[in-house]
């Protein structure tokens, strides 16, 4: 099985909640189906990468309000890069995740390059003309995720999302 690294931004940060994609079960009150491999993605570290984070359209999932996506096009401001944990997966989990994330939502592939020979993708979709902000509890799980991924203080984690919150 090709193996490719999938680089997750929202509240897939958060292992506990990409897990559910993985292997199934509930999160937050939700069932997920899960892959057909259940075998758990590898933690691969993390990098800032050349695209803007942004909360858009309105999840019923995250209380009404928006999820997070990256834009498509590269971010010149590298104050407004996206800070992505790496989850080594096989490519069938990545399609499944995809289609369980909404491939609706996340129709857009983006190829980060590559690392150690695997290569590096992520998923969104272009939807900056839905700006919507997201709900606290959504936030409280991006938080987590970063704190779990980076070991950053609250205060750093707090730092990092208001450049991407705009009220």
């Amino acid at each position: 099985m090709e193996k490719v690294i999938y680089a997750v931004y929202g509240s897939n940060l958060l292992k506990e909640r990409f897990l559910a994609y993985i292997k199934g079960g509930f999160y937050e009150g939700r069932k997920y189906n899960g892959c057909i491999n259940k075998e758990e993605p590898i933690d691969l570290g993390c990098m800032y990468i050349p695209h803007r984070l942004y909360f858009a359209k309105n999840s019923s999932r995250w209380d009404n309000k928006g999820v997070a996506f990256i834009t498509s096009q590269k971010e010149e401001n590298t104050n407004l890069h996206t800070l992505v944990r790496f989850w080594k997966v096989t490519e069938e989990q990545f399609e499944e995740i995809q289609e369980q994330e909404g491939k609706d939502w996340y129709n857009r592939m983006v190829d980060l390059g590559e690392k150690d020979g695997l290569k590096i993708l992520t998923i969104t979709g272009d939807w900056l003309n839905k700006i919507n902000l997201p709900s606290s509890r959504y936030i409280e799980i991006i938080k987590k995720g970063l704190k779990e991924t980076t070991k950053w203080t609250d205060k750093k984690i707090e730092n990092y999302l208001k450049k991407f919150i705009k009220s």
